[in-house]
């Protein structure tokens, strides 16, 4: 991953290929990289443990994020295309004001950098368990490895990496989940063994309103995401954009099932007395994979938080770079003195990031209430108003900076009030706290939007920003260097890498899976690397326009 960063280093050379990839990202990796900012350990260790303690509910939970990709990518993709920019919130200048654009950038950075605070920590989980180190080390490794690929590459290094991690993680939770189905027992014993409830789509403290709950937090959550944002508008054309949301609501739709099932048919043969649900995952993989598989499954695990890490850093030092330091301190700042700045801007944000990890692992944090409680706080009024922005041409800057507040207001009531009297039933005081907030903000920029609509020289601007967005926004060229290259050459040597393992450890049980592996990985990846010679080529023969 370090050696994908050098290597997109040298072309660095501007903002928008820095932050935004020069606006060149294709469909088919921008979809996987939009799953791969948001799929971390976090989401494996995580809702493994909810699948090994209260069963198919876990899968319903995390496939509210299918309507919620689906409805965002009807609603916004082309949206943010179109808009033109290279940060999710230097829009709300031309649409609002520089006060709307600024208090923005501000108030959505703690919320990123609390969610890749999270992220880290999962990883510290599963290593620490399935490596007997210590989290803060492996937390450290992770974050710094992620913070040099991303600090030297921008956006490129992040898509190449994510498309490698992402054929890593697939494999590693497709080979895990019929070795814990065969070690359960098959499928007929574990529907005979499993708990009462565990193959309801509610169950435990999760009801039917709490799914709701989960649902709109879902949406604001993919809606609001920086990291996910950038994909949209860096994609090559506005069919593209979309066609990236399609292909991540697939992949949400068909991959989580692998590392939730896996969960779940681990509850019949792992028993759950004295046991955290948040280390069955390293348990089981411990337990089933043959050597060198192990290395794997902590490899894949590894690099699926350093996807949401880097994309997670990209991103905030593109909105600290571009909408604070260069509109707000210094203007005249050349292209030069920009990217210095994203560079310390990305090691500022990392280390920001693993303090906040290494936090929750001091004080014992449970990882789903902590991010659920951050999430229900932060989202609604740092996202519903960006949105309406886009979705509104009605809404004032007045409107959008009140909804902001008073979000805020709502949210802290929710917050101090769980400090201060810790509630009875905290699964539905968690979906409280994240509808209820939520609907009040939404109703006031609805109000304020109908009531208080923009005028005069504010009503002028979001018309010339409305129309913009009602524009196809042109095509960017086609690049006759393509990340595909790059990105097959590290899952071909991957492959290599375990081909080898395979023949030292060819005596082991099911050590077959090794080179196996190794020879899927190889073809992928020499198949990467021809199909990029082949579109360079055809390239080079196209009149330039």
């Amino acid at each position: 991953m370090v050696a994908v960063g050098l290597a997109c280093a040298r072309g660095m050379k501007s903002l928008d290929l820095y932050f935004a990839g020069g606006k060149q990202l294709s469909w088919w990796m921008g979809g996987v990289s939009f799953v791969m900012s948001y799929v971390s350990a976090l989401s494996i260790v995580v809702y493994a443990g909810l699948g090994y303690q209260y069963g198919l509910v876990a899968l319903t939970l995390y496939w509210t994020t299918v309507p919620a990709t689906l409805l965002i990518t009807v609603l916004l993709a082309r949206r943010w295309r179109r808009a033109g920019i290279i940060t999710p919130v230097e829009f709300l200048e031309a649409r609002f004001s520089p006060a709307v654009r600024q208090v923005f950038a501000w108030s959505g950075v703690p919320l990123k950098l609390i969610d890749d605070g999270l992220k880290i920590v999962a990883i510290g989980i599963f290593v620490s368990m399935g490596l007997h180190i210590s989290p803060a080390r492996a937390m450290v490794a992770v974050g710094l490895i992620a913070l040099v690929y991303t600090m030297l590459g921008g956006l490129w290094a992040v898509v190449i990496a994510d498309f490698a991690q992402f054929v890593l993680v697939g494999t590693a939770v497709a080979l895990l989940l019929p070795l814990t189905l065969d070690r359960a027992g098959g499928w007929r014993h574990f529907l005979l063994s499993a708990p009462p409830g565990f193959l309801r789509p509610v169950n435990g403290p999760f009801h039917w309103g709490y799914v709701g709950a989960f649902l709109v937090l879902s949406g604001l959550s993919l809606s609001g995401n920086w990291s996910l944002i950038q994909k949209f508008y860096s994609a090559r054309s506005d069919t593209e954009s979309r066609r990236v949301g399609w292909l991540a609501s697939a992949i949400f739709f068909l991959l989580p099932p692998a590392w939730i099932l896996t969960g779940m048919f681990a509850r019949v043969f792992i028993s759950p007395r004295g046991l955290d649900p948040q280390t069955i995952y390293a348990r089981v993989g411990l337990m089933l994979l043959p050597p060198g598989m192990f290395g794997l499954m902590v490899a894949a695990l590894f690099a699926a938080t350093m996807s949401v890490l880097s994309s997670g850093y990209n991103v905030t030092a593109a909105v600290v770079t571009v909408d604070i330091h260069q509109r707000w301190i210094h203007p005249k700042a050349s292209q030069r003195e920009l990217m210095v700045v994203g560079r310390v801007v990305t090691v500022l944000a990392a280390a920001a990031a693993l303090a906040i990890g290494l936090a929750v692992t001091y004080f014992h944090w449970t990882i789903f209430n902590a991010m659920v409680t951050a999430f229900g706080f932060f989202l609604p009024p740092t996202v519903l108003p960006v949105l309406g922005g886009l979705l509104s041409e009605r809404l004032s800057a007045a409107g959008a900076l009140v909804g902001f507040l008073i979000g805020i207001a709502a949210g802290l009531v929710f917050l101090i009030y769980q400090w201060m009297v810790p509630p009875a039933h905290p699964a539905s005081y968690q979906a409280l706290s994240i509808v209820v907030p939520a609907l009040i903000t939404a109703l006031v920029l609805v109000l304020a939007a109908r009531r208080f609509p923009s005028l005069g020289e504010e009503q002028q601007r979001a018309g010339d920003f409305w129309a913009r967005l009602h524009r196809t926004a042109q095509q960017s060229p086609r690049s006759a260097t393509h990340p595909a290259s790059i990105a097959g050459i590290v899952i071909l040597v991957m492959g290599l890498v375990l081909l080898v393992l395979g023949w030292v450890v060819i005596r082991q049980p099911l050590a077959w899976l090794t080179p196996a592996t190794g020879a899927f990985f190889t073809a992928i990846g020499a198949g990467m690397i021809v199909g990029s010679r082949k579109h360079a080529k055809s390239n080079s023969t196209l009149p330039s326009a």
